[in-house]
């Protein structure tokens, strides 16, 4: 016979028993919340309206209800959670207990939910008193205002879901278990290990695949932050304190919080007596813990020992993996029977598990899925971008946000697909005659293979799935490829920045010549037109043979302001960037080459030509540095040795420092060393060698050659 005894006696009676506990969860709050912010804003003395020390107050004080920029509030949040869930219901790892607790005529359900909420308010009470706390500190301080009050209370809101979740997941571990130790352990699992099944794939694809490639995280690791305990934890928190916490993570969280709470109640329900003092409270899923448990750590352990090691060859990840495999299976025998002489009870359970990671490790070893060589049917593509690494370095786009077209490379016309598919095709090939992408972010220069670039494919197949690629590909081949591409007027338009630049946005136009100087251009609006209008005109009419291998004589430079957005009501403003100091920014890189006649000639006619030459009359100093290797190929002896007394040698183990200050010295260092411009299949010069060229007017350029 069961009595129905109020669930809110039974929850004063669990908080009456655990008192320290409800104390020890106030002590934490009053000192992380209040406390801290008091001491925080204490360092700020004088905020004013408009200041910056106001704005950044206003952008830090919602972390400061869930830690997003106190990291030890945070993980105190989540600790206290693992605390409060493992002190409400310890006493199913005790059989007298336990038989005592369900010889009470109250039945299982009512025992369950009345703990349960006790801890919950345990945390809550005393966290929404601190809340108050923390906000009026903020009041006094004179920062507050509507906006900034719902940021806090969405934060306050983010701070109770972000507990709720780890301890309803802890409160389910426990569920699982019948010693207090083990349970946790198991909390930490239950809390961890989703998190870490989402990341491992991205994570095995990055460290095995030659050929993967990301701009944006992977959709796996995004699942993370909607599936795992974990991963929800963290989003809520940063999100939150961002003020970007929207209603996706919070639903994910009520919906994991749900599930959990009733998978634990069920556990409840049916947790045997006898199941007090065992690891596990139910033995039948024993194997399966092992199992689940251990095929994710190890895989995660050999990518770790491989990050932490150094090491690059991936071979390695395979041995730590296997090597784990077979210590998380002895540990979790261990944590069963806590008996070394049972260690091989469960062979069968370790069998499959180090079976498992195995298989695994051999699908992405050896490739066996054909990842690295995947390509869609031609019929079945829709279309077809690639983006050499050379691109990141010439182009410069006004978007910043990634991934974008401009970051991956734009579509080629359909008439031309078949040319970027059988550049595909030949990287295919130079990844299995062993070119990998990787060889250009050696540290070691000698990698580097001569007269090859990485570049990014994307497909876009019938199906809408998109699928990003990154070979290495022969430099002769993408120049022959690009200059069929640029044929086409209107892939051109697309590919060149100076297409992308809203007119109506910019602040000014500089240029940058062979003196490696910004010159600003005093131009009004419709001059600022004109110039634009006619630097378009030349960049569509010019062979691309110059744009591929000429070499560009100067840059146009268009400076434009930052887009603005205002938080509290999502307008964006970019008129009031225009007369702010430092709202702007520098869009460079739009190159000039000797074939743009109508730019030069307005460049002429506003009274800016560009230089070609550098006057040595200019120049006070010049200071030329040699590497060791330069020295004694003997290129510049002739030059060394028709230098005057005058100069300046100063010899260190591995360069050459050689400083000229009079006219006749500087001329001839000057037709020495030419000035450089990456070219658009250029990735870049890796020369240690480089000039500092020192003017009469202060100015300063520095350049390798």
């Amino acid at each position: 016979m069961t009595l129905k005894i109020s669930c809110i006696k039974l929850i004063r009676e669990d908080i009456r028993h655990r008192g320290w506990a409800a104390a020890l969860s106030g002590i934490v709050l009053l000192l992380m919340m209040p406390v801290y912010t008091v001491l925080y804003l204490s360092k700020f003395s004088g905020v004013t309206p408009g200041s910056s020390e106001l704005a950044y107050l206003v952008s830090c004080f919602p972390g400061m209800f869930n830690g997003s920029n106190v990291p030890i509030f945070a993980a105190g949040i989540g600790a206290l959670a693992v605390l409060l869930a493992l002190t409400g219901f310890v006493y199913i790892h005790s059989r007298e207990k336990l038989d005592l607790y369900h010889s009470l005529p109250v039945r299982r359900s009512r025992w369950f939910v009345a703990v349960y909420l006790s801890g919950l308010l345990m945390f809550l009470v005393p966290y929404i008193i601190c809340s108050a706390l923390t906000l009026a500190a903020g009041a006094s301080k004179g920062i507050m205002s509507p906006g900034l009050a719902a940021d806090c209370a969405s934060a306050v809101l983010a701070g109770i879901l972000a507990w709720l979740v780890i301890y309803t997941a802890c409160v389910f571990a426990v569920m699982l278990t019948g010693r207090t130790a083990i349970g946790l352990l198991a909390s930490l699992v239950v809390i961890v290990l989703p998190f870490m099944m989402f990341f491992l794939l991205s994570s095995l694809q990055t460290a095995f695949f030659e050929s993967y490639y990301t701009l944006e995280t992977p959709l796996s690791q995004r699942l993370a932050d909607y599936l795992s305990p974990l991963g929800i934890f963290s989003s809520l928190i940063t999100l939150s304190g961002n003020g970007e916490l929207g209603v996706s993570v919070p639903a994910a969280a009520v919906i994991l919080t749900a599930v959990l709470f009733t998978a634990a109640l069920f556990l409840y329900r049916a947790y045997p007596s006898e199941a007090a003092g065992n690891a596990l409270a139910f033995p039948l899923i024993s194997p399966v813990v092992k199992v689940v448990v251990c095929i994710p750590a190890s895989l995660f352990a050999g990518l770790m020992a491989q990050t932490l090691i150094g090491i690059t060859d991936s071979s390695w990840i395979c041995l730590m993996s296997l090597l784990a495999a077979l210590v998380i299976c002895g540990i979790i025998e261990f944590l069963y029977t806590m008996d070394l002489r049972t260690l091989l009870k469960g062979w069968r359970s370790s069998l499959i598990s180090i079976g498992a990671v195995l298989a695994i490790l051999s699908i992405f070893r050896f490739d066996l899925l054909g990842y690295d060589t995947y390509m869609p049917d031609e019929d079945r593509l829709e279309g077809i971008s690639f983006y050499p690494d050379s691109f990141s370095g010439y182009f410069s786009y006004p978007d910043e946000a990634l991934p974008s077209e401009s970051s991956l490379g734009y579509y080629v016309p359909v008439k031309d697909m078949d040319l970027v598919y059988t550049l595909a095709q030949s990287g295919i090939q130079n990844l299995k005659d062993g070119l990998t992408p990787d060889m250009f972010y050696s540290a070691d220069e000698t990698d580097i293979p001569e007269g090859y670039l990485p570049a990014v494919f994307r497909y876009r197949t019938s199906g809408g799935r998109t699928v990003l690629r990154q070979y290495t590909v022969s430099k002769k081949e993408t120049e022959e490829t690009l200059a069929q591409l640029l044929e086409d007027q209107e892939y051109r338009k697309q590919l060149f920045p100076v297409f992308h630049v809203d007119r109506d946005k910019v602040v000014s136009l500089q240029i940058s010549d062979i003196y490696g100087q910004n010159t600003n251009l005093n131009l009004d609006r419709q001059q600022m037109d004109a110039l634009l209008d006619a630097y378009e005109n030349d960049v569509m009419k010019v062979s691309a043979d110059t744009l591929i291998n000429g070499k560009p004589i100067g840059e146009l430079i268009v400076e434009l302001p930052y887009t603005e957005t205002d938080t509290e009501t999502g307008v964006t403003d970019t008129a009031s960037s225009y007369n702010s100091a430092g709202n702007t920014f520098l869009l460079p890189m739009l190159y000039i080459y000797p074939g743009y006649d109508d730019t030069m000639a307005l460049l002429q006619e506003y009274g800016c030509p560009l230089s070609t030459e550098i006057d040595p009359a200019d120049v006070s100093s010049v200071m030329l540095s040699l590497s060791q290797s330069t020295i004694d190929s003997g290129s510049y002896d002739d030059m060394l040795h028709a230098l005057s007394d005058t100069a300046e040698l100063e010899e260190y183990e591995e360069s050459t420092d050689i400083t000229v200050t009079s006219e006749e010295d500087i001329a001839l260092v000057l037709d020495q060393v030419d000035g450089y411009y990456i070219g658009i299949l250029d990735l870049g010069s890796a020369s240690m060698d480089y000039v500092n060229i020192y003017y009469k007017d202060g100015n300063f350029y520095g350049y390798s050659f």
